[in-house]
């Protein structure tokens, strides 16, 4: 079973509503009856794309998705448990489906784990082996992951319960995919980063990365670029349609395990093991950076670009304003609720 302290967080952002009442309305999995240092850090967050769900997973394999949108605060939350078994099911890698109908949980075993929708998301088959790497397209219709036998695999929801193998994903497990802003490509991380069209199958472009492991990867949101996070402590950024090198960020000092486009593509937050998270500057002649502070893990960007989000200790959600690099609040499992840090923060969150 991999080490879940590998996961890597994979981001998309979402607009926040007018009221604040924030909620946690959902554990996926059982929490332990024993608590282990740092179980409780959250290490991954992502919003949903339609403005109105946070989630976020802890080390110890807990995983609770935050209404940002209501305005209200129901009295109680509920639970739902990845498997039939009631014992934590600490995972690889969580994906959020556009309108937070579903999350694509990967671990020991690949999970489609209904938020409280209606309709539950479509029964799918996954091979008897362990996944990381999750995704979900812009659209929903579609989800991918790597597999510990080193294959990318995707599934067409709906359409047909088995996935398609689309070849070779070398880093297994501790690799990550992405999808462009149409769907139509995946991008696979790993020791060689790859681009693949989705419905043929067919290797578009490869890159080898030598002895160092690429560890996250994001489109750009206009599809032109995609970055990635490294081994080797850098940010870099390729053209998404050939494969080629555009530029080198660097500035972190550990490995680069999340990163994230703003909505207009001029920023990138990213987090990396020493627990920095960075935000940088895309639209200046030179590219910097700003320490926004020290975190857990995970990095995403609300979709109207004011808004970074990062997992904090004991169940927070940290959040930072984007245009200033201010700390804004914090989101707490245990309190269900949102407290800011003072000043004009609640002014920030109207719309």
């Amino acid at each position: 079973m991999p080490n879940s302290q590998e996961n890597s967080a994979r981001s998309n952002g979402v607009i926040f509503g007018g009221a604040v009442g924030l909620a946690v309305c959902l554990v996926l999995v059982w929490p332990y009856q024993k608590s282990v240092s740092g179980e409780t850090d959250i290490i991954t967050v992502e919003f949903s794309a339609d403005g109105k769900k946070l989630l976020g997973g802890t080390r110890g394999g807990e995983a609770y998705l935050w209404n940002l949108g209501t305005g209200q605060m129901p009295g109680s939350g509920y639970k739902l448990k990845s498997s039939n078994e009631d014992v934590p099911s600490s995972f690889n890698a969580l994906a959020l489906a556009p309108k937070g109908e579903f999350v694509l949980s990967t671990g020991a075993k690949l999970s489609l784990i209904n938020t409280g929708s209606a309709k539950d998301p479509p029964m799918i088959w996954a091979p008897d082996c362990a996944f990381g790497g999750a995704a979900v397209s812009p659209d929903g219709s579609h989800i991918s992951s790597m597999s510990s036998e080193e294959r990318l695999l995707v599934w067409t929801l709906g359409i047909s319960d088995k996935p398609r193998d689309l070849g070779r994903a070398d880093a297994g497990v501790y690799g990550a995919t992405a999808f462009s802003p149409d769907g139509r490509r995946i991008a696979s991380a790993g020791h060689i980063l790859r681009m693949v069209d989705v419905e043929s199958g067919g290797r578009l472009w490869a890159r080898p990365r030598d002895n160092y492991v690429f560890l996250t990867v994001a489109f750009r949101p206009d599809g032109k670029t995609i970055a990635t996070g490294s081994q080797d402590t850098s940010i870099r950024l390729w053209n998404a349609e050939t494969g080629e090198e555009i530029a080198i960020l660097r500035g972190h000092q550990a490995y680069v395990d999340a990163i994230a486009f703003s909505p207009d593509g001029e920023k990138i937050v990213s987090w990396a093991r020493d627990g920095q998270l960075f935000l940088w500057d895309l639209s200046l002649a030179k590219t910097r950076h700003r320490f926004l502070g020290k975190t857990k893990g995970g990095a995403a960007f609300s979709p109207n670009g004011r808004w970074v989000a990062s997992g904090g200790p004991s169940k927070l959600v940290q959040l930072w304003d984007a245009s200033n690099g201010e700390k804004a609040g914090e989101f707490s499992a245990d309190a269900r609720s949102m407290h800011t840090t003072g000043g004009s923060t609640d002014k920030k969150h109207e719309k």
